[in-house]
């Protein structure tokens, strides 16, 4: 087997038959030499078992399949791993696909000598919604405390179908709870991270499917946290443990900012502070910061010293906008915004091309484009559109870090637009590496 580590990747499957194919192919795409695939079928009454049966015989090697009735995912994937003879470990769902080559980069990554017992890539969304298409799924692990404290962030930053772990891990963290119907994951990377480091690749290692049937898509995204929040619950540990104290304080912190008085209090500071009148934007903030802690640095620090272009701190005080609000088209973004770019072989512009909104038309808002430590603002009006070509220094890299920076801002919350909250600048119209 030329040395590799065995692989074993469970797959659950029931009644996907309209994806299976596809997620089995991209495991076949792996050309990985020593991959154990273990599809756990659990009496699907489409053409899944049929889709099965047919990589199971193309290609005996790789594929073995189980069918028989289940008490869920959970339940199928774990009696997938009793199967599993691997050295590592992940399961993939019969509606996800693998990046062709990736687990060769998981067999390098992993390694318990250098306590790399978990790592995980980056996944992007597709399917159905085209608003998602090409969006990555959130990605970071920073601390045991911000895994548990998801009511920070509201969104599971770990990417199932790009996570995987040596066998060890599995061993002495135990199997899925077949009693949680969605978080499932959620609950499992907690478990890991009580005991091991997760380790990320900023490499893109899965695609993440959304479509109508789907555990995500069906349910609430205010029911998900609240499932999530009592999971998190689990790993509190006892009063005396520091990490209860602070995941407790945490937790009411986030539910007093969270109050419809705490709540007004940061939207009549914020109103003040969008017509820049500073000093009455300062005491508001101060009533705002007592009745809403939780909410001042990313509210109302974040839009003052994005829109003065102090990028180091805009990037510290910047709230997530992984799960933003419909109201607006996906491609709006804030007064401070950053993205990493790929960069295919020869590459030498940076393209962008924006829209100002009507309210900051009249503003005279300036936009800067900065990458490699160099800033652009020479745009070229297009009617309602602006756009620009900067030079590329060096393309030694895979991928840079781009920054688009704006001195103005709208809520189209405090504007009367619609109910949209977050704080946008300008809509992104298109952001591309080109030769």
């Amino acid at each position: 087997m030329n040395g590799l580590p065995r692989i074993s990747i469970v797959t659950p499957s029931f009644n996907q038959g309209r994806y299976l194919a596809a997620t089995l192919q991209s495991l076949v795409d792996q050309e990985y030499s020593n991959l154990e695939v273990i599809i756990q079928e659990g009496g699907s009454t489409d053409d899944s078992q049929e889709i099965a049966r047919q990589f199971a015989t193309t290609h005996p090697r790789l594929f073995s399949l189980y069918i028989e009735k289940d008490e869920g995912q959970a339940d199928a994937i774990n009696r997938g791993f009793r199967r599993a003879s691997g050295e590592i470990m992940g399961f993939l769902n019969s509606d996800d696909l693998l990046e062709k080559g990736c687990l060769k980069r998981v067999a390098q990554e992993i390694d318990p000598d250098r306590q790399r017992y978990i790592v995980f890539g980056r996944s992007r969304f597709f399917g159905s919604d085209a608003a998602e298409q090409s969006r990555d799924h959130p990605w970071a692990y920073h601390s045991h405390f911000d895994q548990l404290a998801i009511w920070k962030r509201e969104y599971n930053q770990i990417p199932q179908p790009s996570t995987f772990w040596h066998r060890s891990v599995w061993e002495t963290c135990g199997e899925l709870d077949t009693n949680i119907l969605h978080a499932v994951d959620y609950d499992l990377f907690c478990r890991f991270s009580s005991r091991y480091r997760l380790h990320p690749v900023p490499e893109i290692w899965s695609y993440y499917r959304l479509h109508e049937d789907s555990k995500t898509v069906n349910k609430s995204h205010s029911d998900l946290i609240a499932e999530c929040e009592e999971i998190s619950r689990r790993y509190w540990g006892p009063w005396r443990s520091p990490l209860r104290w602070r995941c407790e304080v945490s937790l009411w912190l986030h539910r007093r900012s969270s109050r419809p008085e705490a709540v007004e209090s940061l939207r009549l500071a914020e109103i003040k502070l969008m017509r820049r009148q500073y000093g009455f934007a300062l005491l508001r903030g101060i009533i705002a910061l007592w009745r809403s802690p939780t909410q001042v640095g990313s509210r109302l620090l974040f839009p003052f010293v994005a829109t003065k272009g102090w990028k180091s701190l805009a990037r510290k005080l910047r709230a997530n906008e992984e799960f933003p609000d419909a109201l607006c088209p996906k491609r709006w973004i804030g007064p401070y915004f950053e993205t990493r770019l790929a960069l295919p072989p020869n590459t030498k512009w940076i393209r962008a091309t924006i829209e100002v909104p009507e309210p900051l038309r009249t503003q005279n808002t300036k936009t800067v484009l900065g990458f490699q430590g160099s800033i652009f603002a020479d745009w070229i009006d297009e009617g309602t559109s602006k756009r620009i070509e900067a030079p590329i220094k060096s393309t030694e890299c895979n991928e840079i870090a781009v920054t688009l920076c704006s001195d103005s801002y709208f809520v189209p919350l405090l504007t009367g637009e619609n109910e949209d909250s977050r704080i946008l600048s300008i809509r992104l119209i298109s952001l591309q590496a080109s030769r």
